[in-house]
């Protein structure tokens, strides 16, 4: 696709549909008082597509540009700050290790080769995708034309004594003045396993000691730009206290969020800048503040797409189809090829597939126990952070190359392990342990739990046999079929998300189907589905009575879970 048809058609998506604005939430703060001084903040996180969602509709680095030119009509000074994870994982980043989309975000001051000194990111867990390779980060911060916060990193030296990722728009923190308040950012990343070129310290310490820095700066109101959990969040604003920052523009969690610990906040936004958060700090002259904000949702025509950004975006879109489908020695449009169909929707938005079951997540692990049936697989879990498609697929959706591509961010081989009841036990209370909004939460096959969203447990836990559903036993054998990061204890690959009880000697060696790719695994199975198309629904496997509002009920369906509280 040429790049000015392209434009063309993101343009046509932007004026679908009509956005929408969230309720505005505040601290409940009376009416500024005479000589009360006012700074305006956009937020976001957790960004990996330049374009945006559902065809360019919904989102888009474009639509993020026009809400800051907007703002800034009336806040010149208006901060923009960015909560970490954008250089990986996405399908662009697969080629081009994140290049596109510092090129995108240098442009959303308007002017991609002058610095943006109003700008600021903090390093997610996902920088740090390259955990062998410091050159590559090394790359794209030279070539930011805005501030990286890294609070908790230190950079190793290499052996000319410097260290191996530097540059003079990275620091611990900044100061600098909007709306009249001299505001003090400090950036803090989650510990990152297995990255040889970094060391991380601890959240807590290094937020006291960097708030007390910037206020001995002159820091009237500290920021925490942070890529942690909401727990840890949390935790920084209720040990801290007076000795922490007063505000934490937060990511990692792919969900809006407003976490408020007495008088202070951790705002979070959605990912991929489905909500960008509006955050209005109001001083009064006796130094109390007031915090504001609104969670902006981009959609359609509100606001409509910068055109010069998505012309850049369009630029980036051509050039990677062009490059990646002659990479596969595959026809132009490649992208475009028919895999096949779905009769039903197929929910696959991280608001949904990193809380709850889904038709997709279903879907997919079904075909992960299928392929592995031969070698006796019982059961099926994935943990939904590997899914990044992040869009729903209506009924009737062709579904094409690009959205399988997209869809599975990394390689994702099988693995077939041997556990036995007390330990799958244990997945299920993990997959809930960071609930909502994290990747570690499970898509299932074969077996079935209640969720107690409050208590946070699961309980229940059901074998889904062909005669019928039976209580798992603690010492009985299982086979389950895993994606091989739930799986593989190498640093280098990631922390598990957590899954520590799953170890590589538990892996059945001797299966036919394992290191099968599952995206190849998905792509058989569409085209299998042909004419018809497929038609999964959420079957009631992870029960969620609260969400509901339905006892033992989830999205409609009967739950699968015997035993229930």
């Amino acid at each position: 696709m040429t790049r000015k048809l392209l434009v063309l058609v993101l343009l046509l998506g932007a004026c679908a549909s009509p956005g929408t604005r969230a309720p505005q939430a505040s601290s409940n703060a009376a009416n500024a008082a005479p000589g009360t001084r006012t700074a305006v903040l956009m937020a976001i996180n957790d960004v990996y597509r330049i374009e945006g969602l559902e065809e360019g509709r919904v989102a888009g680095l474009a639509r993020v540009r026009s809400l800051r030119k907007e703002l800034e009509k009336d806040h010149p000074d208006l901060l923009l700050l960015h909560a970490g994870d954008f250089l990986f994982p996405s399908f662009a980043s697969r080629m081009y290790n994140g290049e596109q989309m510092v090129a995108v975000l240098n442009d959303l001051d308007g002017n991609p080769e002058a610095f943006d000194d109003r700008m600021f990111v903090v390093f997610g867990n996902h920088e740090f995708e390259k955990r062998k390779d410091a050159s590559i980060l090394d790359k794209r911060i030279e070539q930011s034309r805005f501030h990286w916060l890294g609070g908790n990193v230190t950079f190793r030296t290499g052996e000319d004594g410097r260290p191996l990722v530097e540059d003079r728009n990275l620091s611990r923190t900044a100061l600098v003045e909007s709306g009249g308040i001299r505001i003090g950012i400090f950036g803090l990343t989650i510990p990152t396993d297995g990255v040889q070129y970094a060391e991380f310290a601890g959240p807590e310490a290094t937020a006291r000691e960097l708030t007390a820095a910037l206020r001995a700066q002159g820091a009237e109101v500290v920021i925490g730009l942070t890529h942690l959990n909401f727990s840890d969040d949390r935790g920084l604003l209720e040990e801290l206290g007076d000795d922490g920052p007063d505000l934490i523009v937060g990511g990692h969690d792919h969900e809006k969020m407003v976490i408020q610990a007495g008088k202070r906040f951790a705002l979070k936004a959605d990912a991929d800048a489905r909500t960008v958060d509006v955050i209005r700090l109001r001083l009064d002259p006796a130094g109390r503040l007031d915090v504001a904000h609104d969670f902006r949702t981009l959609e359609g025509i509100d606001p409509r797409p910068d055109p010069d950004t998505l012309a850049l975006v369009g630029d980036w879109q051509a050039k990677h189809e062009q490059e990646f489908c002659a990479s596969k020695g595959a026809e132009p449009g490649c992208l475009g090829k028919y895999y096949g169909s779905t009769r039903t929707l197929l929910e696959a938005e991280e608001t949904k597939i990193r809380r709850q079951e889904t038709s997709l997540g279903d879907w997919v692990a079904d075909q992960m126990r299928k392929e592995m049936e031969p070698c006796g697989a019982q059961v099926a879990f994935i943990n939904s952070g590997t899914l990044r498609l992040n869009q729903d697929l209506p009924a009737g959706t062709k579904i094409i190359r690009r959205h399988v591509e997209e869809l599975f961010g990394y390689d994702t081989p099988l693995r077939l392990i041997r556990i036995n009841g007390a330990i799958l036990q244990q997945v299920a209370e993990q997959s809930l342990r960071a609930w909502p909004g994290s990747g570690s939460w499970l898509q299932i096959s074969g077996f079935a739990w209640v969720h107690d969203t409050e208590k946070k447990t699961a309980t229940g836990l059901t074998l889904l046999t062909p005669r019928g559903p039976r209580p798992v036993r603690p010492d009985e054998e299982i086979l389950a079929a895993v994606n091989d990061y739930l799986v593989n204890e190498d640093p280098n690959v990631g922390d598990q998300d957590g899954y520590v009880m799953l170890r590589e000697s538990q892996i059945v060696r001797d299966c036919a189907a394992d290191g099968h790719d599952l995206k190849k695994v998905v792509e058989t199975a569409l085209s299998a589905a042909n004419p018809q198309g497929i038609a999964p629904k959420a079957e009631g496997r992870i029960c969620q009575p609260e969400q509901s509002g339905g006892a033992g009920r989830t999205g409609g369906a009967a739950c699968l879970a015997q035993a229930t509280p």
